[in-house]
């Protein structure tokens, strides 16, 4: 009989992770990712490897994508233009990034994951009206786009719902409403080709997978409970000050 280790304080940083994003009402992928390279080592006294921290992000999308679905479907009124132009050249881009991310550093991804938060944060504050050049061109603006993201979002192990969600509401102009039905379907299909080039490449990390799953429901459970009480407006700005920090922190670390 094969004995099954445990990893308890990735269950922690899976309520952690979990806690926050029923707390902000996110996916959650900009908040898993600063915890287990941050927070991790502190709690578990060891050091995750770069391709496991991906991995796990990479099967937090795609769980977290498959449950929004599933919350969302009674009113599911997606945008299938755009998930045809944006979300299936985004998914080959991050199947195929996600091969590749071994090649790169991990202060490099981790500057990628830096600059992808701070993006999030420029592209709803900068714009606030669609850029017209995008909107008019859109045969092009969109698939060229959805890989740019792809190709960044598979490198750090992200479906990308942080950053294509105010991409596609700030820049193209899609209602808020259909934008989240539509970034369901994006995060699925996103988060597939980020998964399965993870698991095409490294499985290391699916020994840590259930245990940041079970963390995730346990701590979203919490989070959105929570959430019910406290102002809207406060949350949004401790959740943009938390990716503020996260991300220079990030990406500081290329530099220093």
């Amino acid at each position: 009989m094969v004995a099954m280790t445990v990893y308890p304080m990735m269950i922690g940083v899976g309520v952690m992770a979990g806690f926050m994003s029923g707390l902000f009402g996110i996916g959650g992928g900009i908040i898993v990712t600063p915890l287990l390279v941050l927070v991790y080592p502190m709690l578990g006294g060891q050091k995750l490897p770069i391709e496991v921290v991906t991995g796990l992000s990479s099967a937090q999308g795609f769980f977290s994508s498959m449950v929004s679905f599933a919350l969302h479907r009674v009113r599911f009124r997606p945008d299938w233009r755009v998930i045809r132009s944006f979300a299936v050249p985004m998914a080959i881009a991050n199947f195929f990034a996600s091969i590749h991310a071994d090649a790169f550093s991990e202060n490099f991804i981790l500057f990628v994951f830096g600059l992808l938060g701070l993006m999030s944060l420029m592209v709803t504050y900068l714009f606030r009206r669609p850029v017209a050049l995008l909107c008019n061109h859109q045969v092009v603006s969109l698939p060229l786009t959805g890989l740019i993201l792809g190709v960044l979002c598979g490198l750090v192990g992200q479906g990308g719902g942080f950053i294509y969600l105010p991409v596609l509401i700030s820049l193209f102009g899609l209602q808020i409403k259909q934008a989240i039905s539509t970034s369901a379907v994006i995060g699925i299909i996103g988060a597939s080709g980020a998964l399965l080039g993870r698991v095409g490449s490294q499985m290391d990390f699916l020994d840590y997978t259930a245990e940041l799953v079970v963390g995730i429901l346990l701590g979203g459970y919490l989070g959105a409970a929570l959430s019910h009480r406290l102002d809207s407006r406060h949350l949004k700005r401790a959740l943009n000050v938390f990716v503020l920090l996260c991300s220079v922190q990030l990406m500081a670390r290329l530099i220093f």
